[in-house]
């Protein structure tokens, strides 16, 4: 398999961060339940966490595709690797071992030589676990069929798991191609054993660091400049202000008004950094931690700029308080 298939949106954490200046030890606790990508001119990666850990990965190098540890000890040689950390719903997440392991069942299927709703049927009537992704000059979409139906479906231009239809529309332009992915029912998925995790290995560039979880005052000092190893070769990307003492103040003491400024900032797509906002005080943590990953956090359409005020005004209202 050449490439992976598209991935279902999730809420972003940060995008396109040098994948070197990531302490992902510090970060796969963070994702939750998600999935971290790697890019490096042409070569993709996945890393799969679940329950804060990384729990497996896929890489496509060169044409070629290897998953677990071997993908893991491919991935380490990308110096250049930009990095993208999301959380994923339980939905999208039960759809990540046939996204990417699935085998190519059929590859580069014409549009124009296929009767699309018979092709479904039969892919239903199999009884098995089918990714099915479409490529048309309107864009591209993938549909997951499992036990005879279409549990998921998104587009590039939806890219939220929702209605099947959405894939109807853009097949109905009868121009492009298909490429469907089998996962058997003997397959089994790559994993990450604990001697090839990324803590275990000093020789990638990913750094390693422990993670506080603490509701101590000190808690100030355990923000996202964790995620930013100590011993980068360029400056820290953050530099926290330590006299900014308001802001050990915890999130979940203003989770009302720190969403009320998203809103107002981001207006309808406010929503990632609402759960990052909901993240957070779940979690326990403060302000401070909040405000870095707001920092960091980017959406299409807006200016990092925009980001970096949300992040002061999250950090004045905890003066105000």
């Amino acid at each position: 398999m050449s490439s992976l298939p598209l991935l279902p949106e999730g809420s972003a954490l940060f995008e396109h961060l040098p994948a070197r200046a990531i302490v992902l030890d510090a970060l796969a606790p963070a994702v939750g339940n998600g999935v971290i990508t790697l890019a490096d001119d042409g070569r993709v990666g996945v890393l799969v966490v679940r329950a804060g850990a990384v729990a497996d990965a896929v890489c496509i190098d060169a044409g070629a595709r290897s998953s677990g540890n071997a993908a893991l000890a491919r991935i380490r040689t990308w110096e250049s690797a930009t990095m993208s950390a999301f959380r994923w719903t339980d939905a999208a997440m039960s759809l990540l071992d046939p996204l990417i392991h699935g085998e190519p069942c059929y590859d580069d299927l014409r549009l124009e030589w296929t009767a699309w709703p018979q092709l479904l049927d039969d892919l239903r009537g199999r009884g098995q676990t089918f990714v099915v992704e479409l490529f048309t000059p309107g864009g591209r979409g993938v549909t997951v069929v499992r036990d005879g139906e279409q549990v998921a479906t998104y587009t590039e231009s939806e890219p939220t798991i929702g209605d099947p239809e959405a894939l109807n529309a853009l097949a109905a332009g009868g121009t492009g191609s298909i490429r469907i992915l089998e996962t058997p029912a003997t397959a089994t998925s790559g994993s990450i054993t604990e001697d090839a995790s990324p803590a275990a290995q000093h020789g990638w560039p990913i750094g390693h660091a422990p993670v506080r979880r603490s509701d101590d005052a000190d808690e100030a000092g355990a923000t996202l400049s964790s995620l930013f190893g100590a011993h980068l070769r360029t400056a820290p990307l953050i530099v926290l202000d330590s006299s900014r003492a308001p802001a050990a103040t915890n999130a979940a003491a203003l989770r009302p008004e720190l969403k009320l400024l998203a809103q107002r900032r981001l207006q309808r797509s406010s929503r990632p950094v609402e759960d990052i906002v909901d993240a957070a005080a779940d979690d326990r943590q403060t302000v401070a931690w909040l405000a870095d990953r707001v920092r960091v956090t980017r959406i299409r359409g807006f200016m990092a700029s925009t980001f970096e005020q949300l992040a002061e005004d999250m950090l004045a209202l905890t003066e105000r308080s």
